[in-house]
């Protein structure tokens, strides 16, 4: 434990000291480091001759070697010989090859010889680059699967030899069963020489089922107790790859609170209001701040990786960055639609209008899931963000957002009135003629209907004298009913919310003079609208009553031909 203490505070002060680098050191900080780092250059200068007198001893020795190698060439007449003294010249002269290079490499500073050789450009193999990537990780799959392997590969090998020695066992078996009987001297020396082939045989086999049993036995049998392993593997872990994980975990972590911290100190200072957080104003910047914060994220974490030369969780990053890319490749037109929207300036905007399903709504706010409300309706339409691409939004102005609101009475095209009970953004229930009856919003938006509570509305009727009244039909008559008709109200409790009554001599009739009585009314009055009709017969009916007048009723006038009978002649 104390070493990986130690290993975790040497990886936390190379951070820091690779941030300070980063930032630049003040010019004073410069002239008090300067002893130290010239130290520092001295003892690297030193280090690297003396790697170049080593690197130049191997390589005189080398010589040496591979002289009285060629000389020992040129005695030697065996093939075999000089195939192994050819091979070991070979070997010899590749070393001195890499020695002479590594010489290079340090005298001149490890500078890249490659860039100044004139080569022509070569093509890249994906394959094989995908390949050098997932080389750490296949290697270490390869390790963790290495003794389950190992054993699968001994049994099997076991198995084999064993099948082997029972088909040799049987072989040798009838080789003997031969050789118990007299046989000629042409055919017992070819047996005898053919059961010692296959005595050898089987002794050859079973040495080799020994060698695999013993070493099946020897792998189960090897290390330590559970104990000590899993103690072991965790300590290994904690130094190597856990500590790695750790690291990128805090690095990733200390940015994200310092990119939380920021943005909160900038809400601050631009938002006073502690109401106003300027998300809902601005969501690019909320979205521009998260996609900033996971990158710096991700970088962060490939430097600890690289850092610390852990090529599998490298190569794992790597991988799963792909995976993204691949995925950003289908997404990324949609992205960009919704980006268009962030910025207002795609098809819909917030604080306008749009129909949706044949309801107009408010846009309130334009995020991940966009808020979608009307003012006169109960409930919110939350859609994704990437839906709203679908729409067109324009100003809102002045327009009403919906034709009633709960306590209306409305009237259907057909004449039937209804009161408004409840209205959301689904359905609308209203009672009618003392029902419960439901509707669509989009269905009721679509009748077209009369509300009779906003503002005020017209009762009209029609009313007929007989005709012997027709020298007073145009002056006395229409006042007297216009009069009659105020009282009736008055007297019923609506003389308040009557706002004026028109009467008209509207045409000679079959049997009578017709009169079109117009009545407005105030839209507090919209429950009386059937009894506001029968007032106002009431009230024509009793001016006839109180002047005398006869109120006619359709006649039958029935004309019959008078029949002329001739004289007989």
């Amino acid at each position: 434990m104390n070493h990986l203490h130690r290993s975790f505070v040497s990886t936390i002060t190379r951070c820091l000291l690779l941030c300070l680098l980063i930032t630049g050191p003040a010019p004073a900080q410069l002239a008090q480091e300067a002893p130290s780092q010239t130290v520092i250059g001295d003892s690297k200068q030193q280090a690297a001759v003396d790697n170049l007198v080593t690197i130049q001893a191997s390589i005189d020795a080398k010589r040496n070697t591979l002289r009285d190698l060629k000389e020992q060439l040129k005695r030697v007449e065996e093939t075999a010989d000089r195939q192994d003294l050819e091979q070991r010249i070979e070997h010899l002269r590749n070393e001195i090859a890499e020695l002479q290079q590594s010489f290079e490499h340090i005298a001149l500073g490890g500078v890249n010889l490659s860039l100044l050789a004139e080569q022509p450009e070569q093509r890249i193999d994906w394959r094989e680059e995908v390949e050098q990537i997932s080389r750490p990780l296949l290697s270490t799959l390869k390790e963790l699967t290495a003794k389950p392997r190992q054993i699968d590969s001994l049994s099997r090998e076991i198995e084999r030899r064993e099948n082997q020695l029972k088909i040799i066992d049987k072989a040798v078996e009838s080789i003997r069963t031969f050789s118990a009987h007299d046989l000629p001297a042409a055919a017992a020396g070819p047996l005898q020489q053919l059961q010692t082939t296959w005595e050898q045989r089987r002794e050859d086999t079973q040495r080799a089922l020994d060698i695999s049993r013993f070493k099946l036995d020897s792998i189960k049998t090897e290390g330590v107790s559970w104990r000590r392993a899993v103690w072991e593997a965790l300590t290994e872990f904690l130094h190597g790859r856990g500590l790695t994980l750790a690291l990128a975990v805090t690095v990733s972590l200390v940015i994200w609170l310092l990119a939380r911290g920021l943005r909160s100190l900038y809400l601050k200072w631009l938002y006073r209001s502690p109401r106003d957080s300027g998300v809902k104003r601005a969501p690019l910047i909320l979205y521009s701040y998260r996609l900033a914060t996971a990158v710096l994220m991700v970088l962060a974490t490939l430097v600890v990786f690289y850092a610390r030369g852990d090529l599998l969780f490298l190569t794992l990053a790597i991988v799963a960055l792909v995976g993204v890319a691949l995925a950003l490749r289908q997404t990324l037109p949609r992205y960009a639609a919704e980006i268009r929207l962030l910025l207002g300036v795609g098809p819909v905007r917030e604080k306008e209008r749009l129909v949706l399903d044949g309801v107009p709504l408010l846009v309130e706010s334009l995020s991940v899931y966009s808020v979608l409300r009307n003012p006169a309706l109960d409930g919110v339409v939350r859609l994704p963000l990437h839906m709203m691409n679908n729409y067109t939004s324009r100003p809102a102005g002045q327009e009403p957002w919906f034709p009633c609101q709960p306590g209306d009475y409305i009237q259907f095209a057909g004449g039937s009135i209804g009161r408004v009970l409840q209205q959301s953004i689904e359905l609308i229930e209203l009672s009618v003629l003392d029902s419960l009856v439901q509707y669509r919003t989009a269905d009721f938006i679509g009748q077209n209907v009369r509300n009779l509570s906003r503002g005020e509305f017209g009762i009209a009727t029609t009313f007929g004298i007989d005709y012997q009244h027709q020298a007073i039909c145009l002056d006395i008559v229409p006042e007297r009913f216009r009069s009659a008709i105020g009282e009736r109200f008055i007297a019923a409790g609506l003389g308040t919310e009557l706002r004026s009554v028109t009467v008209e001599f509207k045409a000679a009739g079959a049997s009578s003079l017709d009169y079109q009585i117009y009545v407005v009314l105030a839209g507090s009055a919209a429950g009386a609208y059937f009894r506001a009709q029968r007032l106002m017969q009431q009230a024509c009916v009793d001016a006839c009553n109180r002047a005398g007048w006869v109120i006619p009723f359709p006649q039958l006038t029935v004309h019959t031909e008078a029949t002329t009978t001739a004289p007989s002649a």
